[in-house]
């Protein structure tokens, strides 16, 4: 099989054009701002957002203008929804709903334990320190 790599804009316009269109599309995460749930080289699997998606913990894929990002809903508004990675301490992103094109579903378990992640809020960047150290890029 031949591989090859494209750029994150575009892979990810053609994720989202996939989503618009009803499809599911797995993806392999890169980087280390879903840490510790996702690790660089996991596979997600992606799937249309639907109006009750729009939940505190939820795992989404947005548009965020400059860059496509699969981070974690932590506000919730009418017309807007706020970010983070959960490998972030700062840095939260702020979009309109509409920006908003997939979720991966995730267990009972995982978003207890997101729960718990985002409450530790200001003192996990001790506990990510040693994941950044043992997890590779």
């Amino acid at each position: 099989m031949k591989v090859r790599e494209v750029n994150n804009r575009a892979m990810f316009s053609l994720v989202r054009d996939l989503l618009l269109d009803g499809s599911s599309v797995t993806v392999t995460v890169r980087g280390q701002s879903m840490l510790p749930f996702f690790r660089s080289g996991s596979t997600v699997l992606l799937r249309p957002i639907r109006s009750e998606d729009f939940c505190k913990y939820n795992v989404v894929l947005a548009d965020t203008g400059q860059n496509f990002v699969i981070h974690r809903i932590i506000e919730v508004g009418d017309e807007q929804i706020t970010l983070l990675g959960d490998g972030n301490i700062y840095g939260t992103e702020t979009m309109s709903r509409d920006k908003v094109y997939g979720v991966i579903d995730c267990s009972a378990l995982h978003l207890a334990l997101a729960k718990i992640w985002l409450w530790m809020r200001p003192v996990r960047r001790f506990p990510l320190a040693i994941f950044r150290r043992i997890t590779p890029h």
